[in-house]
C-alpha cells in the first residue's frame, strides 16, 4: 500500500487564539501522517486573529470533522 503524503492545501482562521486542546488534535493529526503544516501557525496581535495553513491527505471538510472528533467540543 501506498502512502499519500499530504496535497490538499487548506487554512483555518481563528478568532483569538486556538485552545490547547485544539493544538492537540493538530499536532495529533501531525503525528498521524494526516497534515502536514506548510508555515507556522500566526497570530496577528492588530486583529487578535490566528491563522494555520497545512496540508492534508483528505478534503478540508474531512479534516474538520477529525478535529471535531478529537476535541470532542466541535472546531467551530
Amino acid at each position: 500500500m501506498t502512502q499519500v503524503k499530504p496535497f490538499v492545501r487548506c487554512i483555518d482562521f481563528w478568532t483569538g487564539q486556538i485552545p490547547q486542546n485544539k493544538l492537540d488534535a493538530y499536532r495529533q493529526l501531525i503525528e498521524e501522517g494526516q497534515i502536514q503544516l506548510v508555515s507556522h501557525v500566526v497570530y496577528d496581535e492588530i486583529t487578535g486573529s490566528t491563522a494555520i495553513e497545512y496540508t492534508a491527505i483528505a478534503p478540508h471538510e474531512w479534516i474538520l470533522e477529525q478535529l471535531k472528533q478529537r476535541c470532542m467540543g466541535g472546531i467551530e
